[in-house]
């Protein structure tokens, strides 16, 4: 009897503890749920705000002009088309007063200066979104929650406010689809306890309810669990609670008490009949009992197993894509630098001859140069770290030359096919943007082909029909870039939310459900679209369309002689490699130029200290210790109005400068690339 006591109370504790669990990871989720959904009702707004355009809007006077026109509700209405989780957008002046309004038109004459949303704008600076209080249509009896965003004017002062107005029974569907077990249930709430959406349904969706979980996140904590009574029906649960992300909202999860404790009163009920069936039935029970337990752990064990087998795999496919792709790199990079080699040997060869014709084989080394700096320039596009900057190009020479970089990474059983239409125009776009979409719709592609097959990548301009039913630009010329496979095709209702953030097909580990989002949002800021039609059996084929462009790509211009120093003029070069700072330096040198040299941050302040007279620091922004920006900021400190010339191999610089200034120097670089930016530099 003391044995079955001892196991009676030893697993409620487990029970108990395992509901605790249980709740605490399924709140974590929706929580992520749900601050995903809310980032995207906020993303809306950040961009209706882009497309107003705050460099008009000088004052706050200049708000209702601005936004109260025609085209206005048009590009609020546009928004929010297809988002199912939206109802209306409205954009609403200082004063209070309804200004453009997403579903009716004209605007009609409301005033809504007592809404907390509102009040809270005007109050507090800051573009952050805003959770008002719900409101119950008085016709239908669905609730919706009002998502606000402030608009200031270039002056600062406070403009206005854009709200977006959320269908709160899409929380509500999204909460009952996770089909969750009898005694469970899940709440989302604003931080001031009111309850804006539950499953199971309940009446007191709006109201405010006094929360433990309210109290904890008042004192600071973002998360944990508790057992109390609840608000709503009263019955004793274990509850778990997390803070939405970003927004002023929380999620709670709980299970009934009896629920959790169902399988332990089973227990209970059959120690005790046992045990009055004597001490050799109560052994068998609880030896049962003990099978039960061993059972679990054997489960746990074998799922823990299941988790590392599945992690395995995963970096096992990781690293067959990274072998693939390091594959194809390196053979670029073998032949660019076999031909440096190359020609510096013919060149060592002649020199030691006696010959001086030798400036065949510099042009084809330095041509080698130039060729690997720019597939590095390629890849870090692809790793988006390059600056954004939209300019020409040439679909066709742009979609030939990322053909050749994808048939070394899609393996031998996908064959890839560039069309390449004729009489194709420009057409502007970024440049890393462009080839990120591309490649995105290309991988999509050889996906849907496990067994493999042929990817077409197809350009070709738009036709009137296209031009007028899917972008509604009837009068505009329009290039299509289209990516096609031979796969098994794509179910209508999933063809219909691929371009939905975060949703996917995939496994787990997979896919995040971003790729396709991106290629949607690279085209709609190109000022295109981008669309989908698929054929189970038969393949799919997605089009982005682009707007033409009649500007060229910019052509290649002669770079003039080289400058040279007009006086003396005292440089300090920075870099933790010594070949770098020896180079630069003599380069420097011959350029005219008293050369100071260090190997790091501390060495080049002391230079720095002691030498009052150095008018230009080119520094390496990827230092060891302190970076090249932090170096510059204690350097200006140090000699305010002392000239700062980044040099970066990353195509990153941060807040530095933007990419192309006289501030920023892209290795590799030649003497004539460093006289250039140097005099610049100078000169600014």
């Amino acid at each position: 009897m003391a044995i079955a006591v001892l196991l009676v109370l030893g697993f409620r504790s487990h029970e108990t503890v395992s509901a605790q669990r249980q709740i605490a990871a399924l709140d974590v989720v929706l929580a992520e749920a749900s601050s995903r959904a809310l980032s995207n009702v906020a993303i809306v707004l950040d961009r209706i705000v882009e497309d107003v355009g705050t460099d008009q809007i000088m004052t706050a006077d200049d708000f209702r002009p601005r936004l109260s026109g025609f085209d206005i509700h048009e590009c609020l209405k546009m928004r929010v088309a297809g988002i199912a989780r939206f109802t209306t957008v409205l954009a609403i002046d200082a004063k209070g007063d309804l200004v453009s309004h997403s579903r009716r038109w004209p605007t009609p004459q409301i005033n809504v200066a007592d809404r907390d949303y509102f009040q809270h704008a005007r109050d507090n600076p800051g573009t952050e979104p805003f959770i008002g209080r719900p409101i119950q249509n008085k016709v239908t009896g669905r609730w919706v929650l009002q998502v606000s965003r402030r608009f200031a004017a270039r002056d600062g002062s406070f403009a206005g406010v854009i709200v977006g107005s959320v269908d709160l029974d899409y929380f509500q569907s999204l909460y009952e689809n996770m089909k969750l077990p009898e005694g469970y249930s899940v709440a989302l709430w604003r931080r001031d306890g009111t309850l804006l959406a539950r499953s199971p349904l309940t009446s007191d969706v709006g109201r405010q309810l006094d929360t433990e979980a309210l109290r904890l996140l008042s004192a600071g904590q973002v998360s944990g669990s508790y057992k109390a009574r609840s608000a709503i029906d009263g019955q004793p649960r274990f509850i778990a609670f997390n803070a939405v992300a970003d927004f002023p909202v929380f999620v709670t999860t709980s299970v009934n008490e009896n629920a959790a404790l169902a399988d332990w009163r089973g227990v209970v009920l059959l120690i005790v009949a046992a045990a009055a069936m004597g001490i050799l039935a109560t052994l068998a029970v609880t030896l049962a009992a003990v099978r039960r337990l061993a059972l679990y752990e054997e489960l746990a064990a074998a799922l823990k197993a299941r988790d590392a087998s599945e992690a395995q795999v995963r970096q096992l496919q990781k690293m067959d894509a990274l072998g693939q792709l390091t594959g194809g790199i390196a053979h670029d990079f073998n032949n660019m630098l076999s031909i440096v080699r190359g020609n510096l040997d013919l060149l060592r060869r002649r020199l030691d001859h006696g010959r001086k014709d030798v400036g065949t084989y510099l042009d084809a080394a330095d041509d080698g140069v130039v060729r690997a700096a720019d597939l590095t320039r390629r890849l870090l596009a692809f790793s988006r770290r390059e600056p954004v900057r939209a300019q020409s190009v040439d679909p066709n020479v742009f979609v030939e030359g990322l053909a050749e970089l994808f048939r070394r990474t899609f393996g031998q059983n996908v064959i890839l096919v560039a069309e390449l239409g004729e009489d194709v125009p420009f057409v502007k776009v970024d440049p890393g943007q462009f080839e990120n979409a591309v490649l995105n719709l290309a991988l999509n592609a050889r996906d849907a082909m496990p067994a493999g097959g042929r990817v077409t990548i197809r350009t070709r301009r738009a036709n009137a029909v296209e031009a007028a039913a899917t972008l509604s630009h009837g009068d505009a010329s329009f290039v299509v870039v289209e990516v096609e496979d031979v796969g098994s095709g794509i179910e209508p209702d999933v063809l219909e939310r691929i371009f939905e953030p975060f949703f996917t097909t995939k496994p787990v580990g997979k896919g995040t459900g971003l790729g396709l989002p991106q290629v949607f949002a690279f085209a709609e800021s190109a000022g295109g679209r981008v669309s989908a039609r698929s054929q189970i059996g038969s393949g799919t084929i997605i089009s982005i369309y682009l707007p033409a462009s009649a500007e060229r790509p910019s052509a290649t211009v002669p770079e003039g002689p080289v400058p040279h120093a007009t006086r003396r003029q005292r440089v300090l070069v920075v870099d933790d490699e010594e070949a770098v700072r020896q180079i630069s330096g003599e380069m420097l040198g011959q350029l005219g130029y008293e050369v100071l040299t260090a190997s790091g941050a501390e060495e080049a302040l002391g230079v720095l200290a002691r030498a009052d007279d150095v008018e230009l620091v080119i520094t390496d922004l990827g230092l060891q210790g302190m970076d090249g920006i932090r170096l510059a900021d204690a350097a200006r400190k140090l000699k305010p109005g002392l000239r700062i010339l980044f040099a970066t191999s990353s195509g990153h610089v941060g807040p530095a400068a933007n990419d192309g200034s006289p501030a920023v120097l892209a290795k590799p670089y030649s003497s004539g690339d460093l006289a250039r930016k140097v005099k610049q530099a100078l000169a600014a």
